[in-house]
């Protein structure tokens, strides 16, 4: 794809007051890397450059987020109202290099929300995600919870049309703990980079629920930047036929005594294809550190694919990791036992898998209320 398709993103630069020269650098960064195929390596299953064509000849168009149930103290507003400093803008560019969907967003988005959790919430906050336009977005979302705060939000993506590239900041401050149950339902082109710093003792919990209708990729990179933080992601994947589910998970533990579970179970059938991708990455002077990924493909036809690539990349001795990956249809001997007892088939087919689903979501809950008939 050719900077010649961009001059658009290029123009939109300019119609921006803030950081127009650091854009410009961020911009040229993207415009060399370009957006990602099958040839890089951690985008190999997924060719967003064949994918994104369609939209990317049309203007930028805005997203709408929607957040409710905010408690008092609470603060939400858009970057227009109170501007980032020069630090804070950049910081996913400066965390993470040649990330081109980043780039992209940072450099020519024209939306940023941000949302500061000051205090304890009673009920879960509610973060809405809706676009229907067939031009690309390039929302931004930055998500700052204060220390010694439990939060919990519900986030529901039922973006309709057109090509999403939405960046989400977490900054989770010391001793807290955030939990967020993730429901994508998204009918168009979805790339969700998350980003999440972790303070000392402090936890983020995503437990996701994935059923997009076209192709949709969601990165999790959580970043261990205080003493004994800890995050979990678990990903139900059930993608729609013809339709493409990608999860990239990457932990990197720069600070000691720090968890992290990563995982997903995929209910593939009618050419769907789930991809999982995982990473744990811990550094030289990093000890006691805990880790694990899980990956399990449930292949319901013979045109299913299940992609598993589990990585690690560990300097010292004094790590607990482990990583395992199972693919296959189910189990026969168990759908004879169930048949035995009285179930039909098909019957017993969704009792198995609603076992596995549970494991994920639990037994009642926000996400249930949203999974497939079969499975409720």
């Amino acid at each position: 794809m050719s900077s010649v398709e961009f001059h658009k993103f290029r123009e939109n630069i300019n119609n921006i007051d803030d950081y127009i020269d650091q854009r410009e650098k961020i911009f040229d960064n993207f415009i060399n890397q370009g957006l990602p195929n099958k040839r890089n390596e951690s985008w190999k299953y997924f060719d967003l450059v064949s994918k994104s064509k369609e939209y990317i000849k049309n203007d930028i168009s805005n997203s709408e987020i929607i957040i409710e149930n905010l408690e008092v103290n609470n603060f939400f507003y858009d970057y227009a109202d109170n501007n980032l400093s020069i630090e804070d803008y950049l910081k996913p560019c400066n965390f993470f290099k040649g990330e081109s969907v980043v780039d992209l967003n940072v450099a020519c988005g024209n939306q940023i929300k941000i949302l500061d959790v000051k205090h304890n919430q009673n009920d879960p906050i509610i973060i809405k995600i809706n676009y229907n336009e067939k031009n690309i977005s390039l929302p931004r979302l930055i998500i700052n919870i204060a220390d010694n705060i439990k939060a919990k939000i519900n986030y529901v993506n039922s973006s309709t049309s057109g090509f999403l590239n939405l960046l989400v900041e977490y900054n989770i401050g010391n001793r807290s703990e955030l939990e967020i149950s993730r429901i994508n339902s998204s009918q168009g082109l979805l790339v969700e980079t998350n980003l999440v710093f972790l303070l000392n003792h402090s936890n983020f919990n995503m437990k996701n629920l994935s059923m997009p209708n076209e192709s949709s990729r969601l990165q999790l990179f959580s970043n261990h930047i205080g003493e004994r933080s800890s995050c979990s992601s678990k990903t139900i994947s059930i993608p729609s036929e013809n339709s493409n589910d990608d999860i990239l998970v990457d932990n990197i533990f720069s600070k000691s005594n720090c968890e992290s579970v990563s995982g997903v179970r995929a209910i593939l059938n009618k050419d769907s294809v789930c991809s999982f991708q995982s990473m744990i990455d811990i550094h030289n002077s990093v000890l006691g550190s805990k880790a694990e990924q899980d990956c399990k493909g449930f292949l319901l036809s013979d045109n299913a694919v299940m992609n598993a690539k589990p990585q690690m990349k560990i300097f010292n001795d004094d790590v607990i990791c482990r990583h395992g990956a199972t693919i296959g249809s189910l189990n026969e001997e168990e759908i004879f036992y169930l048949c035995a007892r009285g179930l039909e088939r098909k019957n017993a087919i969704n009792l198995i898998l609603d076992g596995h689903i549970s494991s994920y979501l639990g037994e009642k809950g926000f996400l249930r209320e949203f999974l497939p008939e079969e499975y409720k």
